[in-house]
C-alpha cells in the first residue's frame, strides 16, 4: 500500500495550493489527491499543479467532490451535479488522476415530503450516467460511505445496493474508515465488498463524532481496518482526509502527526510498499 494524503488538509489555514503540495511531499507522503477548492479548476491551474506533482515525484490518485444535487427533487439541478461531476473528471484527466469520489449527502425533509426510493433513484441514474464518461476517460469513480442517519449511503448493505443499482464497472466503494467506526461497522464487514473498493480514507475519531484527527488520536480499530483491506486484496493507496484541525496556525504539525500515526500503523503491518 502506498501512504497519501488529501489536499484539503491546508483548507482551514493560510496555507496555499502549491506550498501544499510541497509540503505534503516534505512530511513524507506517497500520492496526493488533490481536491478543488470550490469545486473547480482553471486549465492553468490543473497544469501548474500536475507539472509541480510530477516534479516532485508525488502521483495524483483522487479528485473528490461534493454534488448533492444529483438526486434533487428538481430536474434542472440533477443535471447541474451530472454535468459538475462530469466536469470533475475532466479536471481529473488533465491531472492524470485514478478516480474520481462522488458523495452526495442525505436525503431531504427527513424521507417525508418526497419518495425516498425515487431520491435513491435519481442517484444512481446520475452516477450510472457519470461512469460512463468516466469509463471513456479510463477512470473510476468512487462512492464514498457516510456515517449520517440520513445519508444515502451509511452502511455496508446500502453501498452495496447502490453499487448493484448502479451496475456499473467503473462504480467502486470508497472506505472511508472514520466513516466506518462512527457508523459503528466493524472492519469484518468490509470482506463483504471485496473486488469493489477503488479507494481508502484514513482519519481517527472518537467513535461518535466525524472528526477526522490524526490517527492514534481517537479510538477507530485503524489497525484492523487496514488488515482486512489487505485480506480483500486491496494495496493500492490510503489517503490520510483532515478536515477539522483544532489550531490551523499548527496545521503542517497536525498533518506531521497524521503521517507518522498512519505510518507507524502500516509498518507495524508490514503493508506500506
Amino acid at each position: 500500500m502506498k501512504l497519501g494524503c488529501i489536499n484539503s488538509c491546508w483548507f482551514v489555514s493560510k496555507i496555499g495550493l502549491e506550498e501544499g503540495i510541497r509540503k505534503i511531499k516534505e512530511i513524507g507522503f506517497d500520492t496526493i489527491d488533490i481536491a478543488p477548492e470550490g469545486g473547480e479548476m482553471k486549465s492553468y491551474e490543473i497544469r501548474k499543479v500536475k507539472r509541480l506533482a510530477d516534479s516532485l515525484g508525488l502521483p495524483i490518485v483522487s479528485v473528490p467532490a461534493a454534488y448533492e444535487e444529483i438526486r434533487s427533487i428538481m430536474p434542472h439541478c440533477r443535471r447541474y451535479g451530472i454535468e459538475s461531476y462530469k466536469r470533475l473528471i475532466d479536471i481529473a484527466v488533465g491531472l492524470d488522476a485514478k478516480n474520481i469520489l462522488a458523495c452526495f449527502g442525505e436525503y431531504i425533509w427527513q424521507k417525508e415530503a418526497v419518495d425516498p426510493q425515487a431520491q435513491w433513484q435519481w442517484a444512481v441514474e446520475g452516477i450510472y450516467e457519470i461512469c460512463g464518461y468516466a469509463k471513456l476517460c479510463e477512470m473510476d469513480v468512487v462512492i464514498e460511505l457516510e456515517p449520517f442517519k440520513m445519508s444515502l449511503i451509511n452502511s455496508i448493505d446500502t453501498m452495496e445496493k447502490f453499487l448493484d443499482d448502479v451496475n456499473h464497472p467503473n462504480c467502486k466503494a470508497n472506505m472511508d474508515v472514520g466513516h466506518l467506526h462512527v457508523a459503528h461497522i466493524p472492519p469484518n464487514e468490509i470482506k463483504r465488498l471485496k473486488g469493489k473498493i477503488g479507494h481508502v480514507h484514513f482519519s481517527d475519531n472518537n467513535g461518535t463524532v466525524h472528526n477526522d484527527w490524526p490517527p492514534g488520536m481517537g479510538s477507530a480499530p485503524l489497525d484492523k481496518y487496514l488488515k482486512v483491506l489487505h485480506e480483500v486484496g486491496y494495496n493500492e493507496v490510503i489517503s490520510i482526509e483532515l478536515e477539522f484541525a483544532k489550531n490551523p496556525d499548527k496545521i503542517v504539525e497536525w498533518v506531521t502527526d497524521a503521517y507518522k500515526g498512519a505510518n507507524k500503523i502500516m509498518q507495524e503491518l508490514n503493508l506500506r510498499k
